[in-house]
């Protein structure tokens, strides 16, 4: 299969919410040619109005165990596009995924764009570029994918299983977030499901700080008014049908999701 069908199979699974095939690769694909991939597909979506212009992006397996466990020497990114990209309280359909989940994550908002040619960047400039930390949810259709098992190129390819992000407030100003202190619960109808305090995966400065220099490697740009979901305080959260999800981050604020 050539590189434009393979595009265009993964497009058309995203699209109709098909279970995830892999599509692999024969020696399996490396995350260089995962990233290629990936923005070949970002190109295609962006033009359905389903997904529209990238608003943020989001940073996978950025903690020690989860780089040991898919054997990378460095986290993963993927894109959340500006039409999936909602402000709590948000009402969604539960019809509208395969295999929906979560994951409950601090968010930074930029305030100013970090671009290609001034890198590499420091976490001081990054601090700088911060308007703000917040709560988030990041959405997720899984599709069926045997996640145990994946080759996580394969799924870095296919924009990591995001389909958006929930953010919340009011947030933090960047300068005074303190990650080990940080409650993080997980309310669904009311009821608590998930309640750790210092679940960050790494410190949210130095995921951001990661994340722009790796676009800025692949001559990408993290724009001011983007957000970075810097990773998750939960193993993914599978959530079957209706309810009211609600994330709460002392210090941070909460950001509210119902699905109908």
């Amino acid at each position: 299969m050539s590189d434009n069908e393979t595009r265009d199979r993964i497009v058309k699974d995203i699209l109709g919410a098909a279970p995830f095939t892999a599509y692999e690769t024969d020696p399996p694909r490396d995350p260089s040619a995962a990233y290629v991939l990936q923005d070949a597909i970002a190109e295609e979506l962006a033009q359905d109005p389903a997904y529209g212009t990238v608003a943020g992006w989001k940073i996978a397996a950025n903690s020690p165990a989860l780089l040991e466990r898919f054997g990378m020497g460095e986290p993963a990114s993927g894109r959340v596009f500006g039409a999936q990209r909602r402000a709590s309280p948000a009402i969604l359909k539960a019809v509208g995924y395969r295999q929906f989940a979560l994951e409950p994550e601090i968010a930074a908002v930029m305030g100013t764009t970090l671009a290609p040619k001034d890198s590499p960047f420091n976490t001081q400039t990054v601090l700088e570029a911060i308007d703000r930390f917040v709560p988030a949810m990041e959405l997720l259709d899984m599709r069926d994918a045997d996640m145990p098992n994946v080759h996580l190129p394969d799924v870095i390819a296919q924009n990591i299983s995001n389909v958006g992000a929930v953010v919340g407030g009011p947030g933090i100003a960047p300068e005074d977030l303190d990650p080990a202190a940080i409650r993080t619960t997980l309310a669904i109808d009311g009821d608590v499901r998930h309640d750790v305090t210092g679940a960050a995966p790494q410190h949210p400065l130095e995921a951001v700080t990661w994340l722009a220099n790796h676009l800025a490697s692949r001559d990408l740009t993290l724009e001011a008014g983007q957000i970075v979901l810097c990773g998750t305080h939960s193993p993914i959260w599978y959530h079957d049908g209706t309810g009211e999800i609600v994330l709460e981050m002392s210090g941070l604020g909460k950001a509210s999701l119902t699905l109908e």
